[in-house]
Parts: C-alpha cells; structure tokens; sequence
C-alpha cells in the first residue's frame, strides 16, 4: 500500500458539510520522503452517471504551509460537491525533506505529479478517499509560485490525465518576476546569493518579499491561524507558520516559466487589476493568458478574470474572495457540467 493514514477523520458539521482527514503519501526518487496532507469529503458530493467524484489538488504559493489560507478555500470547494486534496509540499509544513523551508520548482513540480498518479490509481485512494475519482475529473489549484507550477502542468495535461486547472495570479515567468522584485526590493533579493543552508524571512522587512502587503499578508496569516488554533487543533493538527525560505530560491526561480501556447486543458486564470499584487505584476500572468488564447488544441478554454488587491488579501477571506470564489466554481460547473449534490447513501 502506497499511502498510510495518519490521523483519523474528524466531522465538524458546525463549520462546513464535510469530513476532513490527514494522511501522507511516498513521495522522492526512493520513496523515503512523505507528502501530507488533507482530505476534505463532501457530504453531498457532485452526482455523475458514472458515481464519479471530481477532485481539486491544491497547494500553497512560495513557502506557506497548507493551514495558511488555504484551508477555507478548500472548505468552498467542498461545501459545493467537489472532494479536496489539499497537500504540503516536501520541504514544507507537515511534510519531510531537508532542508527545511527550500522551495524547489522541480521539487515542487514532483510533488504535484506524485498525488496525481495517488489521486488515478483507485487502488491507492479508495480506502482513504471513499470516493470513485476516475481521471477524467481532476482539477489542479494553485496560486503564485503554485500557480506557476499547475500552469506549466496544463501543457502536459493529455499526459498526466488533468482535467482542468485553476491559477491566480500564476509565477509563468521567474525571470520577469525576478527583475521586478530587485527593483523594489533590492535588500532581499541581495541575500538570495548565498547557499541553500541559509534561511532568510521570506516575507517582510528584510525579507525576499520585502513589501508591506507580503508583510500584512503574512500577519493575516498568523492571526487567523492563532484564532482558530482551537478549531484547527479540533479537526487535527495544523503545521504552523514559520516566515522563511532558503536563499537559493532566487536563483532556482530563474527556470520558472510556462508555455500558455501549449495548454491542453480548460484553465481558469484571474490577476490583480492594475497591478493591485505586489507579489506578482500583472504583465506576467496577462501574457501568459495572451498565450493561452492562442492555443491551437481544441480542448482548451480559457477563463479569464482580474480580482481586486493583492492575491493574499483573497486567501485571507478579504477583499474580492467570494466573487474570486464563485467564478471559480462557475468554472468547474462549466467543466463538469451542473449536476446536482448527491447526499451520502443516494442512489
């Protein structure tokens, strides 16, 4: 068996309809590394002839754990039918690898493919998942630096079996990106030429994202996490923050950088308007939404939005979250067609 379970699942009816447990899975090129993460199981999950339940895969942008954010975003997803894997990358949070706090795109690009062949292998999901997820309903998430990440996978959809992908305010372009934050932030960026031991704060003062939405982001974070620490620690352990990344990430980021003319599945992009992200200009995933319309695979649709403020003002459940949301969800209906909920135990 590829996936040990490792904590049993706790219903919390009061915050949402759904069930959610923790597990990990083998993950690195000799199986020795763990990816953790979260099932959420709707109760009333989306009905198909065929008794499928379509899955999201979703994970944090840059060095963030999965309890920061994204949590309430999976729970809409949820609440509306669709079952949720919401994972760690190694490196980070709950799950192993050393050293800690290293965001490597190839890693992470790794990690996402490992819970992919996780989530089509009935036989490794179904014990845990109690859910039939045929590869024709996977949809990958992500935002920023995973946003980046589940962009590049969309050109090899038709391999990997992806469905669908949804990314806001996408990493396409590190190069780009790069240059803009030496621009304005020249003390972080300085420090990204050391070796990969060291760890500098990767938002705030000083830090690889130096300015004060990164900084304000990060403190929503951390409020909301110690405010609902008894509400998290009820539903199961919650990986804590910790503000830093390995410096080496400047370098690695470089490499980052998508195709959107070689998109083969529905996407769904969205950006800040006038360039409200300071985490990711606006020209970067614009361009990259130019290059996606010019996709010549007939499969491919693209969703465009732009959303109001900065990306971690949405995660944080401020700003223009809940339209950000029901465009999202518009957009699987338009995937996966409008059947209803189907309650537990329906046939």
């Amino acid at each position: 068996m590829i996936c040990q379970k490792s904590q049993s699942a706790v219903s919390h009816p009061t915050l949402a309809p759904f069930t959610r447990n923790t597990f990990s899975i083998p993950a690195g090129a000799d199986g020795n590394e763990r990816i953790v993460m979260w099932s959420y199981i709707p109760e009333a999950s989306i009905a198909y002839a065929d008794g499928a339940s379509p899955v999201i895969v979703m994970a944090n942008g840059l060095a963030l754990p999965r309890s920061a954010g994204l949590p309430h975003i999976a729970a809409r997803f949820a609440t509306a039918g669709y079952t949720v894997l919401l994972f760690d990358f190694r490196h980070l949070g709950d799950s192993t690898g050393q050293p800690r706090q290293l965001v490597s795109p190839t890693n992470q690009l790794e990690d996402y493919t490992t819970v992919l062949r996780f989530v089509t292998d009935p036989d490794s999901h179904a014990q845990f998942l109690s859910r039939k997820i045929p590869s024709s309903k996977v949809v990958l998430w992500g935002w920023s630096n995973s946003g980046g990440h589940v962009a590049r996978l969309a050109t090899q959809a038709d391999e990997l079996q992806i469905s669908a992908v949804i990314t806001l305010d996408p990493l396409c372009d590190g190069r780009t990106n790069l240059f803009h934050h030496m621009w304005h932030n020249p003390l972080g960026l300085a420090r990204i030429g050391h070796w990969a031991s060291l760890r500098i704060p990767a938002f705030g003062p000083g830090g690889l994202l130096g300015g004060p939405e990164a900084d304000n982001g990060f403190r929503m974070f951390n409020s909301d996490w110690k405010e609902n620490e008894g509400v998290v620690q009820e539903l199961g352990s919650s990986p804590k923050l910790v503000n830093e990344i390995a410096a080496r990430y400047g370098f690695e980021v470089l490499s980052q950088r998508c195709d959107g003319t070689k998109v083969k599945c529905p996407i769904l992009i969205s950006w800040a308007k006038n360039d409200g992200d300071s985490l990711i200009p606006s020209k970067v995933p614009a361009r990259f939404a130019e290059d996606c319309l010019k996709a010549k695979d007939y499969r491919v649709s693209v969703d465009v939005h732009e959303h109001e403020g900065d990306i971690l003002a949405y995660i944080s459940e401020e700003s223009d979250s809940r339209r950000v949301s029901r465009n999202t969800l518009q957009f699987l209906h338009s995937v996966f067609g409008s059947s209803q909920p189907e309650t537990k135990g329906e046939k």
